[in-house]
C-alpha cells in the first residue's frame, strides 16, 4: 500500500481498523515489559490511536511516527498538553513534554535524530504492509533499536487466499524469518476474533482469524 493509500483512507474516515479505546491487551501485558517510569517507546504508523496517551502515562516519552495530519492533529486534541512545531529531515515534528509526533514515512524517519528506545509498539502496523514492504519495515524498526530494545508486535493469522489485506496476514515463521537473528520471540497473547469481527468475514474469511501479540526480547538479554 502507498502513502497515498492511507492519506486517502483518512481524508475521507475510511479508518475502520481505528479503535476508539486503548488496546485491551496492552495494560495486562505492560507488566511482562517490566518498563521503568523513564522508558521512551516508539510507536510507528500510529494513527490516532488511544495507546499513545495510555503510554504516555506510564513512561517519560513516547515517539508516535504517521503520515497523516489529520490523525495526529486527532492525537494532539486529545492529549492535555501544548505542543511546539518543528522540522528535521522531511517530517513535521509535534512535541509535548511527554510526546512526539513526527507526521511522515516511517520507512524514512532519521535513525540518528531518535534517542535510543527502550519499547517499540508495533500494534497493527506491519500487518498493514503487503509482504514486499514488510523486510523493509523489520529493518527500519531494528535500525531504531539498541542492545537492549525491547518490541512488542501485534499479528493476525489468517488464510491469505480468503481476503485481501490489509490487514494481512502475518505469522510466527514470517516473525522469526524477519526478527530472529536479533531476538527471541514469545507469544504473549493469542485470541481467535473471526466472531467478533464480522466485517473480515463479509470480506471472505471463513475459517479462522488468530490475533496474536509477541514480545520480542534481545538475543543478549538475560
Amino acid at each position: 500500500m502507498e502513502i497515498s493509500y492511507w492519506k486517502s483512507r483518512w481524508r475521507k474516515g475510511n479508518t475502520g481498523w481505528h479503535m476508539d479505546t486503548v488496546y485491551p491487551p496492552l495494560p495486562h501485558l505492560w507488566s511482562h515489559l517490566n518498563m521503568n517510569s523513564d522508558a521512551r517507546v516508539l510507536v510507528p504508523l500510529c494513527g490516532k490511536s488511544f495507546d499513545l496517551e495510555w503510554l504516555a502515562d506510564q513512561c517519560d516519552t513516547v515517539i508516535g511516527v504517521e503520515v497523516s495530519s489529520k490523525a495526529l492533529r486527532d492525537v494532539m486534541q486529545q492529549h492535555n498538553e501544548s505542543f511546539i512545531q518543528d522540522t528535521s529531515h522531511g517530517f513535521m515534528i509535534y512535541r509535548s513534554n511527554s510526546m512526539e509526533l513526527w507526521e511522515g514515512d516511517f520507512a524514512k524517519l532519521p535513525a540518528d535524530k531518535i534517542p535510543p528506545q527502550d519499547l517499540i509498539y508495533d500494534k497493527a502496523s506491519i500487518i498493514a504492509l503487503p509482504a514486499e514492504k514488510r523486510q523493509y519495515h523489520a529493518e527500519k524498526i531494528i535500525e531504531l533499536c539498541n542492545y537492549s530494545t525491547q518490541i512488542l508486535i501485534q499479528t493476525f493469522e489468517y488464510d491469505q487466499s480468503e481476503m485481501n489485506g490489509p490487514p494481512f496476514s502475518v505469522d510466527e515463521k514470517e516473525l522469526k524469518k524477519l526478527f530472529g537473528h536479533r531476538f527471541k520471540l514469545e507469544c504473549l497473547h493469542e485470541q481467535s476474533k473471526l466472531e467478533d469481527l464480522q466485517q473480515f468475514k463479509r470480506r471472505g474469511l471463513s475459517s479462522y482469524l488468530i490475533e496474536k501479540v509477541f514480545h520480542l526480547k534481545p538475543l543478549n538479554s538475560a
